[in-house]
């Protein structure tokens, strides 16, 4: 079936760590048996994906589409989280560590964007403006600290 689809050889074949023993190992002996070799540069093999330490299956009703994911999360926070596991280990579904992969996503976004408008921004404004608004901010905080100690007393 590969062949009629990639061709006798190609770099990449991959599945599940269920599928090492015994079924890549067959697909490895019958190649070679009709090919006098191994038609697969590369045999890659991921971990599970787990749902409150249960592997994800269709069967067991805790099955989840990227389409659905995506509606729920950034696909980039889907990208960081999944970024976070090597290939080979099992990942842990969690809603709460997709929400904090959007968090960190969007801290990210909002520095870049930061960045966006600060190189749009004039330099020799931007330093002769911001020490004269330190210097305000803390003219603030001392008036605002004076003022509660003498409403204190």
């Amino acid at each position: 079936m590969s062949a009629a689809y990639l061709g006798y050889s190609f770099d990449i074949h991959g599945g599940g760590m269920d599928l090492m023993f015994p079924h890549h190992e067959n697909e490895i002996a019958q190649s070679c048996a009709a090919c006098r070799e191994s038609n697969v540069s590369y045999w890659v093999h991921n971990g599970f994906v787990t749902v409150d330490s249960e592997k994800m299956s269709k069967s067991l009703g805790n099955f989840f589409t990227i389409r659905q994911v995506i509606e729920l999360y950034h696909p980039l926070a889907l990208r960081l989280f999944l970024m976070g596991t090597h290939y080979r280990s099992s990942i842990n579904y969690s809603g709460a560590l997709l929400e904090s992969a959007e968090c960190i996503f969007y801290i990210y976004q909002t520095l870049n964007d930061c960045e966006d408008v600060l190189k749009q921004q004039d330099r020799t404004s931007l330093k002769n403006s911001v020490p004269q608004d330190i210097a305000n901010c803390g003219d603030k905080f001392y008036d605002d600290f004076v003022v509660s100690n003498l409403n204190f007393r």
